[in-house]
């Protein structure tokens, strides 16, 4: 039984976290819940250091907003995922499956979306808390994600993206790499299909996520 916890979350306030909190300490029967905020990497971080922290969220929405460098989210996911005293919960919006295998990859506890109950969260503390080999969970909405196809991209196709994710136009592309204007179209629509990106927005956000891995 757990008599004390130490939660927090990281960048933005939230109401739903407060609500987040209430229901985790009584589901779990937790005697004292101290919620507490980190807006900033350094705070973040010395917190870690003095293992002060026993259970973080972290929202994509938040992480990807534009506010860290990517410098900072790297530090901050090392640290975060390499302290075995930390459970570190993602929840994932809008992430396709080449960045939830990367999230994974990083080392995080346990990854859910928001489509999934609050009840759900409750079974992965549960499961990853009382796992002996320290096995991530994932949520079946997660791993309906992750089951995508997602096909390699070639070297080709993965410098179209990046190309644009710089600002460059296709034109630009086009006499930068010496290809034909419909050559570099053909590749950055075979990357969107590979990737599963419907549209723009979906393309700039996906770069923009894989920016930091």
């Amino acid at each position: 039984m757990i008599t004390k916890l130490n939660m927090t979350y990281f960048h933005k306030y939230h109401m739903s976290y407060d609500l987040i909190a209430s229901f985790v300490q009584k589901q779990m029967n937790i005697d004292h819940l101290n919620l507490r905020h980190f807006p900033d990497t350094k705070s973040l971080l010395t917190a870690s250091e003095k293992n002060s922290i026993d259970m973080i969220i972290i929202n994509s929405s938040c992480l990807f907003d534009g506010s860290f460098l990517e410098t900072e989210i790297r530090k901050v996911l090392a640290a975060l995922c390499g302290n075995k005293h930390i459970t570190t919960i993602f929840f994932a919006q809008n992430m396709k499956a080449a960045l939830l295998k990367k999230m994974l990859d990083a080392g995080i506890d346990i990854m859910i979306s928001s489509q999934d109950t609050p009840q759900e969260l409750i079974r992965a503390l549960m499961s990853v808390m009382s796992s002996p080999t320290g096995e991530s969970y994932i949520s079946q909405s997660v791993r309906g994600t992750l089951q995508q196809d997602c096909v390699d991209l070639t070297t080709k196709e993965w410098e179209v993206i990046n190309l644009i994710r710089e600002g460059y136009t296709l034109s630009e592309i086009a006499k930068k790499k010496c290809r034909a204007m419909s050559t570099v179209s053909t590749q950055k629509r075979n990357a969107m299909n590979k990737l599963h990106l419907r549209n723009e927005s979906d393309l700039l956000r996906f770069l923009h996520q894989n920016a930091f891995f």
